[in-house]
Parts: C-alpha cells; sequence; structure tokens
C-alpha cells in the first residue's frame, strides 16, 4: 500500500496584497501612464537639486554614508558611557540616547515616582555631573548625538549638554547631532497634558531653537518625532503630515520673535520618522517628504536659502513590527526596513534590536544592528549609486500618491488652526487608525507571520539568543543606586548657591513668551540645581505646581 505524499494546499499561491498598509490601493502593474504628469526637472530633479526627490547630495552615499546610530538606553551613566564605548569601538558613527521614564517626565532619580524606574527603561538623567559620565573618555567634538527627550526635561538636557562641552573647553560650533526637544508628539500620543503644559513646553523647545542658531550651529535644536506617532497607529499620509503641522508651531513662533525662515530653517529641517515593513510605501513616504519640505519652504515660506529647503531624514525601523513569537523572524523585518532607509535616502538610521519586544538592547542585539548597517554600507553595493529606485514607475506614482494626500491632510489641519488647536482631532484620527490595524490582524487582511498566519509551537521556534538584559532584581538595584547617587549630590552642593541660581531662573521665567530662558538654566545647571528643580520651578513661575504629581515640595 503506497503512502499518501504531503502535498501544499496550493502549488502556486497569489500574492494577497491589494493596498499598502495605510490603505492605498496598488494594482498589479505600473507603466509610463501611472506618470504621465510627472515632470522631471519640476517634480524630481537630480539628486542634491530641487525639489531633492531623489536625495539631499548630488553623490549621495558615495560622498557621505549615513550615520549608524544604535538604540542606546540603560542603568547609570557609566552603563551608558561604556555601552557608548563598546558602539564606537564597533563602528558606531553617531551616538543615540534615549531618555528613561523619570526623565522623560521631569524627574529627579530619587522623586517617589522615580526611585525604582530610574535607569530602567532608558538613560538616566538628573545633574550637569551626569555628562562628565557619559562622555569619560569620549569627545562630543568627534561624534554626532540623537537625543530623544520629547518633554519640557529636552530643553534642560540640551542646555546641560552645552554646559559641559563649554565647561570642558569644546568649540560649540562643533557639536552635531540633533535634539528631540518637540512636546506635542507626547500630547498626541503617550504624556498627561495636565502634567506638560503645552503652551509652556512649545515655548521652551523655541527658545532652544533661538539659543541654538546663535549658539550651536552644528546641531539640530528640534528634530521632531513622527515616530512615535506611528509607533501609536499612524499611517504614512498622518505620519508626515501631523509632523508638518506640529513643526509649523515653531516656524511660526520663530517669525514671530522676528527671524527670517533662512535664519533657522537649516537647523530644524531634521524628521526623526518611523520605517515600518511596508517596503516601497516607506521609500515612497521618505522620497515625498523631501519634495513637500522643499515646496514649503519655498512656496509657503518664501525661503531663499538651498540650506531650509533640503530635509535631513533620520529614522527608527518600526518596534510595533516586530513580534514576541518566533523573534528570529525580526531580524529579517529589521534589515528589510534598514534596506529600505538606505533605498529612501536617508542621513542616518537605527536599527531595532530583534529582542525589542522583550526588553531594551543586549549587547549581541546591538553588535547585530551595527553588522545591518555594515553589511548593507560595504557588502550589498545598494550605496554604490544615488537613488538607485529613482524612475521606477511604481516607486514614482507611490511617491507622489503619498505628497498629494499629506498636502490634504497639511491643508486640513491648517483649516482647523493648527496642529495645537487640533490636537484633540489628531488623538481620534490615530485611535480610529490604531483601531482599523488590529481589526486587519484579527480578520487576517493583514498578515504578520507568527502571529495570525504561518503559526508554529513555541518547541519549534527557531532559536536566538533572547538572554533578559536585567533581571528585575538587578533593575531595583540600579534604580536605588541611581536615587542614591542623587541624594548625595544634592546632600554634599553649596545649597545658598543652588538656591540663588533656582531664584533668578523663576524670575527670569516670569518674563515672558520671548524671553529666552535657556541662559538661566545654564546658570542653575552649574550651580547644581537638577533636572526636577529646574522644571518645577518654571511650572511654579507660570503658575503650575513644583511637582505635576503633588507628591514632593520645592526644597528652598
Amino acid at each position: 500500500m503506497k503512502k499518501e505524499k504531503t502535498k501544499p494546499e496550493k502549488r502556486f499561491e497569489p500574492c494577497p496584497i491589494t493596498k499598502t498598509i495605510s490603505g492605498i490601493p496598488i494594482k498589479a502593474v505600473y507603466s509610463p501612464e501611472n506618470i504621465k504628469d510627472i515632470d522631471y526637472q519640476r517634480d524630481l530633479g537630480n539628486p542634491g537639486e530641487y525639489p531633492y526627490t531623489r536625495g539631499i547630495w548630488s553623490d549621495m552615499y558615495r560622498g557621505k554614508l549615513w550615520t549608524k546610530r544604535v538604540f542606546t538606553g540603560l542603568g547609570l551613566p557609566s552603563d551608558t558611557n561604556k555601552r557608548w564605548k563598546y558602539l564606537i569601538e564597533h563602528g558606531e558613527t553617531g551616538l543615540y540616547w534615549q531618555s528613561d521614564a523619570p526623565t522623560g517626565h521631569g524627574l529627579d532619580a530619587d522623586h517617589p515616582l522615580g526611585q525604582y524606574n530610574a535607569g530602567v527603561t532608558g538613560i538616566s538623567f538628573s545633574m550637569l555631573k551626569d555628562f562628565y559620565d557619559y562622555f569619560d573618555g569620549i569627545s562630543p567634538e568627534d561624534i554626532s548625538l540623537s537625543q530623544n527627550t520629547p518633554t519640557m526635561a529636552g530643553p534642560v538636557i540640551y542646555a546641560a549638554f552645552v554646559t559641559y562641552a563649554e565647561d570642558m573647553g569644546h568649540e560649540l560650533k562643533k557639536l552635531s547631532g540633533s535634539f528631540i526637544n518637540e512636546y506635542l508628539f507626547s500630547a498626541l500620543t503617550m504624556f498627561n497634558v495636565e502634567h506638560f503644559p503645552e503652551e509652556l513646553s512649545v515655548k521652551l523647545s523655541t527658545d532652544v531653537i533661538e539659543h541654538s542658531i546663535k549658539h550651536t550651529s552644528k546641531l539640530h535644536p528640534l528634530a521632531p518625532n513622527p515616530y512615535n506617532l506611528a509607533d501609536y497607529g499612524a499611517n504614512v499620509v498622518q505620519e508626515i503630515a501631523f509632523t508638518v503641522a506640529i513643526i509649523r508651531e515653531y516656524i511660526d513662533r520663530m517669525i514671530d520673535r522676528g527671524y527670517n525662515i533662512d535664519d533657522f530653517a537649516p537647523r530644524i529641517n531634521v524628521f526623526g520618522c518611523s520605517c515600518d515593513i511596508d517596503f516601497f510605501e516607506e521609500i515612497g513616504k521618505f522620497r515625498a517628504t523631501r519634495r513637500l519640505w522643499a515646496k514649503l519652504m519655498r512656496e509657503k515660506y518664501g525661503a531663499k536659502d538651498p540650506k531650509s529647503m533640503r530635509i535631513y531624514l533620520s529614522a527608527h525601523t518600526e518596534g510595533d513590527s516586530l513580534t514576541v513569537v518566533q523573534p528570529v523572524n525580526n531580524v529579517i523585518r529589521i534589515a528589510l526596513q534598514s534596506l529600505a532607509c538606505v533605498l529612501g535616502g536617508l542621513q542616518s538610521f537605527d536599527p531595532c534590536g530583534y529582542g525589542e519586544p522583550h526588553h531594551l538592547l543586549t549587547e549581541p542585539e546591538a553588535l547585530t544592528c551595527l553588522n545591518i548597517h555594515h553589511i548593507l554600507s560595504h557588502e550589498s553595493r545598494v550605496a554604490a549609486t544615488a537613488d538607485p529606485l529613482g524612475g521606477s514607475y511604481y516607486v514614482e506614482w507611490m511617491t507622489s500618491k503619498i505628497e498629494e494626500e499629506i498636502w490634504k491632510l497639511v491643508d486640513e489641519l491648517e483649516r482647523r488652526g493648527g496642529a495645537l488647536k487640533a490636537i484633540g482631532w489628531m488623538r481620534g484620527e490615530l485611535e480610529k487608525e490604531s483601531t482599523k490595524r488590529q481589526e486587519e490582524l484579527e480578520t487576517k487582511e493583514r498578515y504578520v507571520v507568527g502571529v495570525n498566519e504561518f503559526i508554529v509551537p513555541k518547541e519549534q521556534e527557531v532559536t536566538i539568543d533572547m538572554e533578559k538584559y536585567r533581571p528585575p532584581e538587578e533593575q531595583i538595584n540600579v534604580a536605588e543606586e541611581r536615587a542614591r547617587q542623587v541624594r548625595k549630590f544634592k546632600a554634599e552642593r553649596d545649597k545658598k548657591t543652588t538656591k540663588n541660581a533656582l531664584e533668578n531662573l523663576k524670575s527670569e521665567a516670569e518674563k515672558g513668551e520671548k524671553h529666552n530662558l535657556i541662559p538661566a538654566i545654564n546658570r542653575a545647571l552649574r550651580a547644581d540645581a537638577t533636572l526636577g528643580e529646574i522644571v518645577g520651578v518654571i511650572r511654579m513661575a507660570n503658575g503650575y505646581d513644583y511637582d505635576p504629581y503633588k507628591m514632593i515640595e520645592y526644597p528652598f
């Protein structure tokens, strides 16, 4: 008797995909007919030429590779220093900083809400002294810093970085990198508005822009973070349109302070995007964003300087696309997303770790992230020519379609009075999109391997090193040690000097919207005031509680 052979359900399975993740319909074939309205000089141009669709440099990566960053956020300041040095030794060309929860909330590590969270989900910052530990043996003039703290704490961290560099004798004009330093994304996605007053947060971020264009001319003092929006469900159109609306709030405030668009636009032209798994949609998004930004600067704001019209695009590969199950598959997803970043012409990006759904990056995961950078830049040959997908019927059609949809949403937000007035409406749109995506997973309209299709039992998963970053007891020990460091620092400082500097900051903070607070924050940091004290005093000066959680009182 013959044994029945195992046969596939379908020998030739059709591709079930008919639309992008964002819902843009996809045709089976594209031809010249689909891009007949595109004019090369008007809509594309050569790389390095307006409207920069094909890239912001004429030879792109042949002249300068993208900045190779890897996510960093861990433990004590000394732990951060150790990880940074490890990554630099293995080829990292730009540092990346993710703040922990207490820092992001503008709290010191010894705050009641911070004592068991400091250093657990990111980098802990409380005082100027910390920067001496972060950069021990590392020159900030030699490597760029990308800093991610989108709250009122962001301006204080910027001020601390500048103060540290100045005190160490570094030339401020040689500092490079970017500071997310923007709260409205957080207001849209994660933080309680009552704890971070929107107007006050936007004012402080504008102070950073004004200070930076005068003193740190190679730093990008405002790098909006569309990644947060994508993480909370935004499609590619919402991700960029909401970002444009938010950054226009700062453009208008800088113009209101008396600056010309070309005075500051070249320093606020960085978007920290997401890069999801929809390969061609993401590439189209990056190309469309460059073209839209160039048009916005020249046609809406009358920019004359080409530097104002060039946008630097950065990305973090989409953590929300990764899965807890079959984590080895995450390496494939991250590699594809990283390839999209390169083919999309980005200036920097940082790949997720394959264990991101489980924990923060371990050292082996960080090395894998770096090697994705290295393989793409040195083995794959994809960086050898500028915009290698330029001219593809599908890619050019997708680029134009995404740009068209972004403009529609940008115009809608302008009709609603801008980002600040439309925060509630944008939240609602994000919730709708997030709900839609979940429904698509449940109905299998969207496939995720290992989650709703091609599922295997846990014991059959391909094994991959998933060592726990830190066991819970070690995390608690780190947080307690960090709190102890901060308490000791506060006990040993000259309290009169600190009090005088904070009283001066409070007085300065009462002078209104256009009075820049960065110099007064610098003085407070030098007088050993801490992050929580500085943020608290600025809150007090503007009529809010010193502690947004009403758990501690002003210490002086």
